[in-house]
């Protein structure tokens, strides 16, 4: 699964790595932390600004 990159602004120095997106993308930690917050954003929705 992956998300639509858009280009991102980062500090002078530093740069993202695509090499990480498939060394973490099947890890079982970052897994349930995706459900989870899948589940409490179908349930409670975004916070209103």
């Amino acid at each position: 699964m992956k998300a639509n990159k858009t280009k991102i602004s980062l500090p002078k120095g530093f740069s993202i790595s695509n090499a990480l997106d498939e060394k973490y993308a099947n890890q079982p930690l970052f897994l349930d932390k995706i459900e989870k917050a899948n589940q409490i954003l179908k349930t409670i929705g975004l916070p209103k600004m």
